[in-house]
């Protein structure tokens, strides 16, 4: 699972308006299968998404700094300040053997393919020792307008990675990452604008709160 989050801030950056926006993903990968789910409100933004232990759900708060991690089969909410989440992200990359400055701007391969309803072009890009594809729809509606509010989650979980690196023409309808631990492919399934409600942002009721500890060696907050 350390990978997955690099690929989804990947998939996220190379996906305005101010309007709810749900975006729905399906993750193949040999650490996670199933579907993602992001949902951005204002100041709030909800992921949902399978993990190796069961289905999870992250909400962040923008306006206080603060994420809550749902772990729904032990019915747990973990509390931690958004800044040191991606310090923990980091800490993960770099355990993992990610150079986040080794990140290659993709580069239009010139193919064009078609992926579910969309004609993508395709792009290709380098993490260190990992390699990358990336497939953008330009005629995607409301490409761009999506873009400006999903950017909230990519500067929130960047994790080291330069964001406008990953940027490419048009709605990516589906990202690669190969690694040394197998391919993780990510193909979206819709992303619009659509109302979602204050309630879905909110801690279900039965689950056990708790703070995870600072990051050894991070710089306080």
């Amino acid at each position: 699972m350390k990978i997955l989050p690099v690929l989804a801030l990947i998939f996220i950056t190379a996906i305005a308006a101010r309007a709810d926006v749900v975006v729905e993903q399906k993750i193949e990968s040999a650490m996670a299968n199933g579907n993602m789910t992001i949902k951005v409100k204002g100041d709030m933004a909800r992921v949902d998404m399978p993990s190796a232990a069961g289905q999870a759900t992250v909400i962040m708060n923008f306006k206080t700094g603060e994420s809550t991690t749902l772990m729904h089969d032990q019915k747990m909410a973990v509390k931690m300040d958004i800044k040191a989440t991606k310090q923990r992200a980091e800490a993960q990359q770099k355990a993992a053997g990610i150079d986040t400055s080794k990140l290659d701007k993709p580069k239009a391969t010139g193919a064009t393919e078609t992926v579910g309803e969309w004609k993508a072009d395709v792009y290709q890009f380098n993490v260190g020792t990992m390699s990358g594809k990336i497939w953008s729809a330009k005629d995607f509606p409301d490409a761009q307008a999506l873009k400006d509010e999903l950017k909230k989650i990519n500067e929130a979980s960047s994790s080291g990675f330069d964001p406008s690196k990953m940027e490419v023409p048009g709605m990516p309808v589906k990202s690669q990452l190969v690694t040394p631990a197998g391919e993780i492919t990510m193909t979206l399934i819709k992303a619009k604008r659509e109302p979602v409600a204050d309630s879905e942002f909110v801690i279900p009721a039965g689950y056990s709160e708790m703070k995870m500890p600072a990051v050894p060696g991070a710089a306080p907050q």
